[in-house]
């Protein structure tokens, strides 16, 4: 079988490798589909670091090709799945807290870290989300981010009717908006780029370009600005403008990571005297991953419209290079294609 291993900042090897062995309690998987996420490509960067070599790759979906003896479940082989492949080690404080998205080991080396950019992989049974073959598995690759969506919502405390500003419309900013409508909320969303604008207007969203939206938002709020802002771009400006329109008692997300220099480029005395909250949202739980697979699997958000390029693992550089424009969604390997 063919694996993608990053073996320093970009440098990327495609290698022939056996296909890996699995115990009795684990089962094989047969990657369909792989997204180049944001990690994979701070990973290529070098911009993030976990250990060299690395075969990347979380975002994916597959087929069942064997299950363990000791596999306790129903799953069969030939079955559609969604991968769940951030380690947790359900031991540390955060996992024994039920916190499984902060989980202190889950990028340690020494242990199976990532690996979809492969044909083959190995997992355990509660790293798979059956799923019905109505669902295409190039739109389940999505369940990874979607996942990471619906935990981000839901810690910015919004209920029905309330309003969302999102700042930052790329393949997050995007899925933030239509989980955001699923739950009912009215969406503002704000960005540079006249292209992405245009395809949240076409989603329901009410656009603003960032030098519009302070003002814009103002207005249609008739000055009581939002009850959430949710941030997934690194501009510092998407701060500024969410801490100033925030309504009273409203929320912060900090969806995106930053870089090491230390930013802090809003009003204190704006989040003192409204009482704003300001949370972070990193990475997803087991009921997440859960929710997001229902979100998919029964219709009710559709990712294909995300979907910018799919090429073989053979074209790994150009699939890199594609993904670190800035004119595109998400792009995907197809495992198991020349």
């Amino acid at each position: 079988m063919q694996s993608l291993y990053l073996t320093k900042p970009s440098h990327i090897e495609v290698r022939e490798v056996p296909i890996p062995p699995f115990k009795e309690d684990e089962l094989l998987i047969k990657v369909a589909y792989c997204g180049i996420c944001t990690l994979e490509q701070r990973l290529y960067t070098g911009e993030r670091e976990i250990h060299y070599p690395i075969v990347p790759g979380h975002e994916a979906s597959g087929v069942v090709v064997e299950v363990g003896k000791g596999v306790v479940t129903n799953v069969k082989r030939g079955e559609h799945v969604a991968l769940d492949l951030v380690n947790r080690c359900y031991a540390c404080a955060a996992c024994l807290r039920g916190e499984t998205n902060l989980c202190e080991n889950r990028f340690k080396a020494g242990q199976k870290v990532l690996g979809a950019f492969s044909d083959y992989i190995v997992v355990k049974p509660h790293q798979i989300h059956p799923i019905p073959t109505t669902l295409p598995l190039e739109e389940a690759a999505f369940s990874e981010p979607l996942a990471c969506t619906v935990r981000s919502l839901k810690r910015g405390r919004l209920t029905l009717g309330d309003t969302l500003l999102i700042s930052g419309l790329g393949t997050m900013g995007i899925l933030h908006l239509k989980v955001a409508q699923v739950m009912g909320l009215r969406v503002i969303a704000c960005d540079p780029n006249a292209e992405r604008l245009q395809k949240a207007k076409e989603l329901g969203a009410i656009t603003f370009t960032s030098e519009e939206c302070l003002e814009g938002i103002n207005e249609l709020t008739a000055g009581r600005g939002v009850e959430g802002a949710i941030v997934t771009t690194v501009a510092t400006q998407g701060l500024d403008v969410a801490i100033q329109v925030l309504a009273t008692n409203g929320t912060l997300v900090l969806y995106s990571s930053y870089g090491e220099e230390k930013l802090f480029p809003f009003d204190l005395n704006a989040i003192h005297q409204k009482e704003l909250t300001i949370t972070g949202s990193e990475g997803r739980s087991g009921d997440d991953f859960h929710q997001a697979v229902r979100l998919l699997s029964n219709g009710t958000i559709n990712c294909s419209d995300l979907i910018s390029n799919i090429y073989p693992l053979s074209w790994a550089q150009e699939g890199y290079k594609r993904a670190l424009s800035k004119d595109t969604y998400r792009v995907l390997f197809k495992l198991g294609e020349a």
